[in-house]
């Protein structure tokens, strides 16, 4: 009787041998055939938002890149990143604004940005709007210079990384005038450069155009 007991024993202990060599050949062949697939993380579906197939200047009017330009200029002056420490360090929008300008956006729209940094808050820019508003405002005698109503639309998360927070939708006009002439500019303080070092060397593209905000009238 013993010996058929341990003739059985000895089948199952085989038999659970087996079993846990073939679940762990699946499971080792699973871990190779895997794969990991990355994803951007994109605030929403807006196409504006998405990286495009770079574009050729030659083929893009003087209006399209000057909207281009004025979008990203309002997208710096309102983001928000949570914890930034440097606030006043936007190269891209110093690079895009006179001295006048600059300072009266540090003076102004990014002590509300540190405040808004220091608690951890994150804004972006969902949307902008461009139209023009009168030509050659009185500031300025310049043919190139115009001025525009530049309606802009944001969301406001007050907590970061909460998945379960519900974002602030806001909006507001602003009075931008800007002096623009289409192309790459040729020299950057009086000096000549080559687009090719300028860009390698890491340096914001935005510095590139003859773009500039002379005068920021008041938001709404």
């Amino acid at each position: 009787m013993r010996k058929i007991q341990s003739f059985f024993t000895g089948i199952f202990l085989l038999a659970t041998v087996f079993a846990m060599l073939v679940l762990a050949t699946l499971v080792y062949r699973a871990n190779e055939n895997s794969s990991i697939k990355s994803y951007i993380f994109q605030i929403n579906n807006s196409a504006r938002q998405r990286v495009g197939n770079l574009q050729n200047l030659d083929n893009m009017s003087a209006a399209d890149l000057r909207d281009k330009l004025i979008r990203k200029y309002v997208s710096e002056y309102f983001k928000v990143i949570p914890g930034d420490t440097n606030v006043e360090n936007r190269v891209a929008l110093k690079n895009l604004s006179s001295q006048s300008a600059f300072q009266q956006w540090q003076q102004t729209e990014a002590k509300i940005i540190s405040d808004m940094s220091e608690k951890n808050m994150f804004r972006t820019v969902r949307e902008v709007g461009v139209a023009t508003y009168n030509k050659n405002s009185g500031n300025s005698n310049d043919e190139e210079t115009m001025s525009y109503i530049v309606r802009y639309y944001t969301t406001t998360w007050t907590e970061s990384n909460m998945m379960s927070a519900e974002p602030i939708y806001d909006d507001g006009i602003l009075y931008l005038e800007i002096r623009f002439v289409p192309g790459i500019r040729k020299t950057i303080n009086g000096k000549n450069f080559d687009i090719r070092s300028y860009l390698e060397s890491g340096k914001d593209p935005t510095g590139l155009f003859q773009f500039m905000v002379i005068n920021i009238g008041e938001k709404q």
